[in-house]
């Protein structure tokens, strides 16, 4: 294999985790592509590097769960600081349901850090090994490229500290950052603590629509859980609905799991269920940030998109037929 071809995967990755994180979600719109240079390596490079960790371990999705966990902390607590912000860019996100004593909105909290492990790691992750389906279950970098990823990703993470925190005067307690800081740890130990279990491959796979279309009901009940509630129910309710919700995909996930294969196709059937959850979702968002006139640049982003989630679909199925 040349070098292309070994490279390809971490940076189609790289690209692909911003891509599905910030522009197809409607946060960001063309106007602001040159963002990708900071958010490729933030986004891109954490993806690739908690994809990385977790294959040459050898663990399972618990360790990717607690990896992305720990992640998203970092990103909203340490890096952008939107847990603790009550103004973050002017949006107001900690209005519904913020306590004081906790210092943050327990319905913000649990809503931005399950799309970050959700959108911005798992389902690109997903998407990126079912298009390179048979190098799925192995590293895709060296020790060299680890370095120059592990470079890259503390560039992203400087940059986007730097934009954010520079947008305002607010600063989190120490106190704050430090139970942050705390967790990160306890969460990145935790994963390379966890073993997988035997699995045996007894059962049969779970078909992959049964997959994407719990993937993309699930995905769509948090969503909606959350803009609905921000707006017309109790704080308490929306936390716990989608808490709920994620408690829900978590045991669905044990369940497809256990001693059942897993292969390409189901990889690809839950990253694209997860993706259509953004590809209808973010037109509310990107018509809240950027107005009626985005419709076109917004819906080129939703078929790019798209057109590569086919693809993936189309790869991941062509190894399955090719490896029986």
């Amino acid at each position: 294999m040349n070098m292309l071809g070994r490279i390809a995967p971490p940076l189609v990755l790289l690209i692909l985790a911003p891509l599905v994180a910030e522009y197809l979600l409607g946060d960001l719109s063309w106007g602001q592509i040159g963002a990708l240079v900071a958010l490729a390596p933030l986004y891109g490079g954490g993806a690739v590097l908690i994809r990385e960790a977790v294959r040459r371990v050898r663990r399972g999705w618990p360790s990717f769960l607690l990896l992305a966990l720990a992640y998203a902390i970092m990103e909203e607590g340490l890096l952008t600081q939107s847990l603790f912000n009550p103004n973050y860019l002017h949006l107001r996100l900690l209005d519904c349901g913020f306590v004081p004593a906790l210092g943050t909105s327990p319905p913000w909290a649990i809503y931005v850090i399950g799309i970050h492990v959700i959108w911005s790691l798992a389902v690109p992750i997903g998407l990126a090994e079912a298009l390179f389906p048979e190098r799925r279950s192995e590293p895709w970098l060296g020790a060299i490229g680890l370095g120059l990823f592990a470079l890259l990703f503390a560039a992203g993470m400087f940059a986007v500290s730097h934009f954010s925190l520079g947008q305002t005067a607010f600063r989190a307690s120490s106190v704050q950052l430090a139970l942050c800081a705390a967790l990160i740890a306890a969460l990145a130990v935790g994963a390379f603590i966890l073993r997988p279990g035997p699995t045996t491959g007894a059962k049969s796979p779970i078909r992959p629509l049964i997959i994407g279309a719990s993937c993309f009901a699930a995905g769509s009940a948090f969503l909606c859980s959350y803009a609905l509630g921000r707006s017309h129910w109790p704080w308490p309710l929306t936390a716990a609905a989608d808490a709920a919700v994620a408690a829900a995909l978590c045991v669905f996930f044990a369940w497809a799991v256990r001693d059942r294969l897993w292969g390409a196709v189901q990889t690809f059937a839950a990253a694209a269920g997860g993706l259509l959850c953004y590809a209808w979702f973010g037109y509310f968002i990107d018509r809240s940030m950027h107005g009626s006139g985005n419709l076109a640049g917004h819906s080129l982003f939703v078929l790019i998109v798209l057109a590569i989630a086919a693809w993936a679909g189309f790869r991941a199925a062509r190894f399955r037929h090719v490896r029986a």
